[in-house]
């Protein structure tokens, strides 16, 4: 069964996040599901560390960046928008082959909070990063 309040498509999730940093990072929505949104983060000079290998702070904004637009496709943007409370990163492995992929499901949909899973992996296919992201709905004043 879809989560989603409206429709939408992969245009309108790249929009939503072009002037944010995980634009800034290159962030690109890839497909969504009925209970899922995913999104590829390139590994260039914006997402790499000294190493050349991913930094661990790009994992923290690809996962807010999916976790938080995919919170947002299950709200009524009229009368409610939706904040970042916790987000909790697990850095997997060091990330050497790009673009990474992440994968937001929803954890719960409530009516004053969202809970979302965001998995991340490497070009290979290996996980190089768990993330949890807790949303807070708010009413829009």
């Amino acid at each position: 069964m879809a989560v989603w309040t409206g429709p939408f498509g992969l245009e309108d999730l790249d929009r939503v996040g072009q002037d944010s940093a995980g634009g800034q990072c290159g962030i690109h929505f890839t497909g969504f599901g009925e209970n899922w949104v995913a999104a590829t983060l390139p590994l260039d000079a914006r997402t790499m560390g000294r190493d050349k290998a991913l930094h661990p702070g790009a994992l923290s904004i690809l996962a807010e960046t999916v976790g938080s637009i995919a919170a947002s496709l299950c709200i009524d943007r009229a009368r409610q928008t939706c904040v970042g409370q916790i987000l909790s990163v697990s850095h997997l492995r060091k990330g050497t082959a790009g673009p990474v992929l992440a994968r937001a499901t929803p954890v719960a949909i409530l009516n004053d909070r969202q809970v979302w899973n965001i998995d991340m992996t490497d070009a290979a296919g290996e996980p190089v990063g768990a993330a949890r992201l807790t949303m807070a709905i708010l009413d829009q004043p």
